[in-house]
C-alpha cells in the first residue's frame, strides 16, 4: 500500500517529525505553565510520545528548550537580517524595518515570542546554560538596534539627547510590552494598527527635531 504523502516514510523524516512534535509540545507547555513547571512527562503526553522517546532525541529537558531557543533565534534574527538588508543603509529605514519585523513576528509567531519573553524573566540571574543562551539571543537583537541608533545619531537623523544604548533598551521594552498587550487582550486589538501606533511613537521619540527657540 502506498504511504500517504504527508506521512514520514524514511527514518530521517520520522526523526524530524518526532523532534517537531517534541518542540511544539515543549512550546505549548512552557507557554501555559512556564519552564520549571513543565516536566518531561508533560512534554511526552502533549507530543503523544513516551518519556523514553523524549530521551532518545534529547538528553534532558534543558536540551529540549535549548533546541527550541535555536529555532526562536532563527525566527527573530533571520527575519530581521533579511529585512534590514532589503531596507538599505538609512538608519531611519532600518529602524522602521525593525518595527515591521517585530510586528510580523507577533502576527505569525506570537507563541514563540511570548515564550522567549517569559523565559527571560523566569531565568533572570540564574546563570545556567538556558539563561546564557537567552542572553546571547537578546544581546544580538539589542546590539543590532543599538547599532542602528548609533548610526542614526551620527548622521543627524536621530537626536542625541539620549544615549544609543538607552534608546535601544526603551525600544526593546516597548516591543515586549506591545507584544504582551496584544497577546493578553485576546488579540482584540488590530495587529497592523498596533504596529502603526508603535512605529509612530518610536519615530516621534527618536527623530531629530529643531531646537526650541525659547
Amino acid at each position: 500500500m502506498t504511504a500517504l504523502p504527508d506521512r514520514p516514510t524514511t527514518k530521517k523524516q520520522q526523526r524530524q517529525a518526532s523532534v517537531r512534535r517534541i518542540l511544539d509540545a515543549a512550546l505549548n507547555g512552557i507557554l501555559g505553565r512556564g519552564y520549571r513547571s513543565t516536566t518531561v512527562e508533560d512534554i511526552a503526553a502533549e507530543a503523544g510520545l513516551t518519556k523514553g522517546a523524549i530521551y532518545f532525541y534529547f538528553e534532558n529537558k534543558t536540551a529540549v528548550f535549548l533546541a527550541l531557543l535555536d529555532e526562536i533565534e532563527t525566527l527573530i534574527m533571520g527575519s530581521l537580517e533579511a529585512r534590514l538588508a532589503a531596507a538599505g543603509g538609512s538608519p531611519l529605514s532600518q529602524l522602521v524595518a525593525v518595527i515591521h519585523n517585530q510586528g510580523a513576528l507577533a502576527e505569525n509567531h506570537s507563541r514563540e515570542l511570548i515564550v522567549f519573553t517569559i523565559a527571560m524573566a523566569e531565568f533572570a540571574g540564574v546563570d545556567d546554560p538556558i539563561e546564557r543562551r537567552l542572553q546571547q539571543i537578546y544581546g544580538r537583537l539589542c546590539d543590532t538596534i543599538e547599532g542602528i541608533m548609533v548610526r542614526g545619531q551620527a548622521s543627524g537623523d536621530f537626536h542625541a539627547h539620549v544615549g544609543a544604548r538607552e534608546f535601544a533598551s526603551i525600544i526593546m521594552a516597548l516591543e515586549h510590552g506591545t507584544l504582551l498587550e496584544w497577546y493578553f487582550r485576546g488579540r482584540s486589538l488590530d495587529g497592523p494598527e498596533l504596529v502603526r501606533a508603535a512605529r509612530t511613537l518610536l519615530l516621534d521619540g527618536v527623530m531629530r527635531r529643531p531646537a526650541p527657540t525659547d
